[in-house]
């Protein structure tokens, strides 16, 4: 499936790809390699990266939504069906998860008689950028660089030539990271992480890591700053292994995915322009290069990529690569004294802060980012909203194109019951076809490693090669360690309303619910909305992210607030809207209006007003400045 050594491109193309099912996906991943894609990069879904098996009541309306189904050896075995693991690179987008999941797809490759020597690839197993950005973590930060630390460690001496880590500067920069933050934050990450697996291996055992460690990071459309940062992340990595560690010529190994956040609901078709423009800074610096590059589709802010987009985004790098004659020149940068000069106090802000995120410790770390990219997300907010940093088609020259309007969305936004119903009944027959004594021997295997203090994975491999499943490993982990690990909203000095005793009637200021409902664990919305909502003169009760219709409803109640608010933005609206409705039912909250918001396409959002939502915010409506409005319509 893939090409020659001889014919290797200059950087791997890849399509973040992962709908539906392992054999959906598994079909996408065909067509894609048909296509000219040369490495594999899977999306894989909510339940799958926060550890729950389709049936969890968690997993209800996210099943397959934003990614590929994966609950245990059997789909993994149909995802990949017909793929080489020793002659792909596979990249996966999995963190609190990631021990299990490449446990699965080393049983995998054993099965297809690979030697695990001869895969190459990747898991993200980044979980500080977990904490404060992206919110799929799931154990408290301790536990999670244990795992995380066990997959290095483990892979170091048993899977050589794989990236056992894929340290995330992406996420920073879409929460509005400056680029000497996104810079430094994710070298600081990567110290903290090699500090900790360092008394674990031998010299030779720890350069292999260091040599090992990869990047994925983003590029924005502001040209010359996105170049200059792409030569900071490049120099000051092989800088800092020089000074750390001792160790010389370490490469700047990175995967790269475009801005997504700039990317418009509004004009979705000046997207393709913008997603151009910003694979640009990724490949034009020939000493900066990265060496994976992915680009989204166009109506990204719409809906996951159909065929047609995916296509489109690999034309987009074949024509970067094949057309532009870019690979057949020298570092056109060496010696210019503009770049040279942004870049060098880019390296030198990312050092200092990348220093002192080390110093600081890895909880500390995660305070410290998070504060502030609530700080970056909303003066970014400020100043689009203000037109200070213009958007085109958003605050300027809004006039329609008229493109998109021709094109039609091939998937839905959202996958029916009957999927997930399938899913679910699939999963019964996979428990009661395995032998659910060797599963049980596996799980204790599992526990005992995690209270001994060993190394988690080769317990993880046993237990996923005898068939247990995601859920089930998570559930493990929780039994002996303090459980889910639930994550607070650092909102500066920002802080909840304290509960009020007073009644109803003598409440002045407007009380309001706020929180996400299902797996998605975005955070940079509700930042932006609760700081809004309270200088608009609402009290703002967090309730958290990961919640169920029951618990909003109940904290509403026991909150006396006027609404509840739910975020969503995984494809999950419809299984929310309804649940939010029936718990209110079953409470007798009837006096507690319901507003839903987020990634919702008009027609689901028409039909859940129908159902009985108060407010639903989709489309053009779920600008900041215009939610606020609404919501504050809505209570008068």
């Amino acid at each position: 499936m893939t090409p020659p050594d001889e014919l290797r491109p200059p950087w791997i193309i890849r399509t973040y790809a992962g709908f539906s099912g392992a054999s959906e996906t598994n079909r996408r991943f065909h067509d894609n390699l048909k296509s000219g894609q040369t490495g594999l990069s899977v999306a894989f879904d909510l339940p799958t990266q926060n550890g729950y098996d389709p049936d969890a009541p968690l997993s209800r309306g996210e099943v397959g939504g934003t990614g590929v189904s994966i609950a245990h050896r059997g789909d993994i075995e149909t995802l990949f069906s017909g793929i080489d693991p020793g002659r792909i690179n596979t990249s996966m987008t999995i963190n609190a998860t990631a021990p299990f999941l490449l446990a699965l797809y080393l049983v995998y490759a054993e099965e297809a008689g690979v030697p695990w020597s001869k895969l190459r690839g990747t898991v993200q197993n980044d979980l500080l950028k977990e904490f404060v950005a992206r919110g799929t973590s799931i154990f408290a930060p301790e536990v999670s660089l244990r795992f995380s630390t066990d997959l290095i460690t483990f892979t170091a001496s048993e899977v050589p030539q794989w990236n056992p880590i894929n340290v995330c500067g992406y996420h920073y920069m879409e929460s509005g990271a400056a680029p000497h933050e996104e810079v430094g934050y994710a070298l600081g990450n990567a110290l903290l992480v090699l500090d900790a697996v360092r008394p674990r291996l031998t010299p030779d055992q720890f350069e292999t890591v260091v040599r090992r460690i990869s990047f994925f990071i983003n590029s924005g459309i502001e040209l010359i700053p996105e170049v200059c940062k792409m030569r900071s992340y490049s120099g000051l990595w092989s800088s800092l292994c020089e000074t750390e560690y001792g160790i010389r010529d370490v490469p700047f190994r990175s995967g790269c995915q475009v801005r997504s956040v700039s990317l418009t609901a509004e004009q979705p078709e000046n997207n393709i322009v913008r997603i151009a423009l910003e694979a640009l800074p990724a490949l034009l610096s020939a000493n900066a290069r990265v060496n994976a590059l992915q680009l989204p589709g166009f109506r990204e802010a719409l809906n996951l990529p159909d065929r047609m987009e995916q296509t489109l985004s690999i034309r987009t790098q074949q024509i970067l690569m094949h057309e532009t004659k870019i690979t057949e020149f020298g570092d056109i940068f060496d010696g210019n004294s503009v770049i040279g000069n942004l870049t060098d106090r880019i390296s030198d802000d990312a050092k200092e802060l990348a220093l002192h995120l080390r110093t600081a410790g890895y909880e500390e770390a995660i305070r410290v980012i998070d504060h502030r990219l609530t700080e970056s997300i909303m003066i970014r907010q400020t100043r689009i909203a203000g037109g200070e940093d213009p958007v085109v088609g958003l605050n300027m020259f809004k006039d329609p194109v008229g493109l998109s309007e021709q094109l039609e969305l091939s998937e839905p936004s959202s996958k029916d019951e009957s999927f997930e119903q399938d899913r679910i009944e699939e999963l019964v027959r996979w428990r009661a076809g395995r032998d659910s004594q060797e599963v049980e021997k596996a799980s204790e295997s599992v526990r005992r490693a995690i209270r001994s203090g060993e190394n988690i994975m080769p317990s993880t491999i046993e237990f996923a090669r005898r068939g247990g499943t995601v859920g089930e490993w998570s559930s493990v982990i929780e039994e002996v360690t303090a459980g889910r690990y639930h994550t607070t909203l650092a909102l500066g000095d920002y802080r909840p309303s304290p509960r009020s005793t007073a009644q109803p009637a003598a409440r002045i200021r407007r009380r309001l619910v706020l929180g996400k409902s299902g797996l998605d664990g975005h955070t940079n919305g509700l930042k932006v909305l609760a700081l809004s909502f309270r200088d608009a003169g609402l009290e703002v009760i967090y309730a958290g992210t990961k919640q169920t219709p029951e618990s909003l409803i109940r904290t509403a109640l026991e909150e006396d607030a006027d609404a509840v608010a739910v975020s969503t933005l995984s494809g999950a609206h419809i299984a929310i809207g309804n649940g939010l409705l029936e718990q209110r039912r079953k409470q007798q909250a009837d006096r507690v209006r319901i507003i839903l918001g987020g990634l919702i396409p008009p027609e689901d959002a028409e039909n859940l007003r129908k159902a009985g939502i108060d407010l639903v915010m989709a489309g053009e409506s779920v600008g900041i400045q215009a939610a606020v409005t609404q919501v504050c319509s809505l209570l008068g």
